[in-house]
This record gives C-alpha cells, sequence and structure tokens, in this order.
C-alpha cells in the first residue's frame, strides 16, 4: 500500500539537507594524542599570558597563605591554586614563580575573608580573560577548568564562615 505523497516543502528540504548530511559524515573528529606523550608547549605569544596568570595565581596564593593562619578551610583553595600553578610553569619553558609581595590581612575575621573574597575574584577574572586571549586551544581549556575551579572556590567562600 503506498503512503502518502510528499509535500513539495518536504521534498525541497530533503533535497537541500541530504549534501549537509552527507559531507558531516566525512569530518573526522579531532585526533586524541596519547596520554603518555609529551605535553606541547603553548604558542610564543601565549608565553607572557601563561606568565601574568601564574603572577595572579601566586599573589592569591600569598592572600591565602596569611588568611589558613587564620582558618583551615581555605586550605583546599590554596592547594587548587598551588596546582594549577604547576601546571602552567610546567607548560612554559623557563617559567618561575613570580615572588609575590608579602600581604597584611586585616584582624577583623570578616574584613580579612573579604580580602580574600576579593582576591579570588580578581583571580577568576584575569584566568577568564586569559582563556579568552588564549592563541592555543589546549591553554584555553586549561585555562576554562582554572576558571571553573576558582568559581566554584568562590562560591564556597561566600557561605564561608569569617576566619
Amino acid at each position: 500500500m503506498p503512503g502518502r505523497p510528499l509535500s513539495r516543502r518536504t521534498a525541497m528540504g530533503s533535497a537541500l539537507a541530504a549534501p549537509l548530511v552527507l559531507a558531516a559524515c566525512d569530518i573526522d573528529p579531532p585526533a586524541r594524542e596519547s596520554s603518555s606523550g609529551p605535553a606541547t608547549a603553548p604558542p610564543p605569544e601565549d608565553a607572557d599570558l601563561v606568565a601574568s596568570v601564574v603572577a595572579e595565581l601566586a599573589r592569591a596564593e600569598a592572600v591565602l597563605a596569611e588568611a589558613a593562619t587564620r582558618s583551615a578551610a581555605l586550605g583546599a583553595v590554596r592547594t587548587a591554586h598551588a596546582a594549577h600553578r604547576e601546571l602552567l610553569i610546567g607548560a612554559v619553558e623557563g617559567a618561575e614563580l613570580p615572588a609575590s609581595e608579602p600581604v597584611h590581612l586585616p584582624d577583623d575575621p570578616e574584613r580579612a575573608l573579604s580580602v580574600v573574597r576579593r582576591s579570588e575574584r580578581r583571580l577568576q577574572r584575569a584566568v577568564r580573560e586569559g582563556c579568552t586571549a588564549a592563541a592555543s586551544g589546549d591553554l584555553a581549556r586549561v585555562l576554562a577548568s582554572i576558571a571553573a575551579s576558582t568559581a566554584q572556590h568562590s562560591a564556597a567562600l561566600s557561605s564561608e564562615v569569617a576566619p
């Protein structure tokens, strides 16, 4: 038994969509590099970007180091920043940890936590801007991951009781 005849719109839509569907079948996904292979270094134009993000991480770590003497709850944030810094330093040959200036937090616990929160927002902004400025897609993905981690920690700090 024959089915219902195709409408002119359906026939035209199918005719126009067929080449797109066939072309999509020829597109291969990007090849995955083996996890045991060496990591590719970011392009030279990203070296300054990595250095600036590492400097921001070092500055945020200095704030957290000072605040950690008052609250052990900040240890997870500090550990995450240290891991991110090490990852970025390892991505650029000859990169070193910039010296951060000593930080002095206010004696008032609520004001001290406010300084920590501002520091984390500043870091998140710098990492997010670095993510959009990165020439390397791999670096952009790493920075996006760092930005997401920083956002999670910032959200947790919003509910944190003062140190």
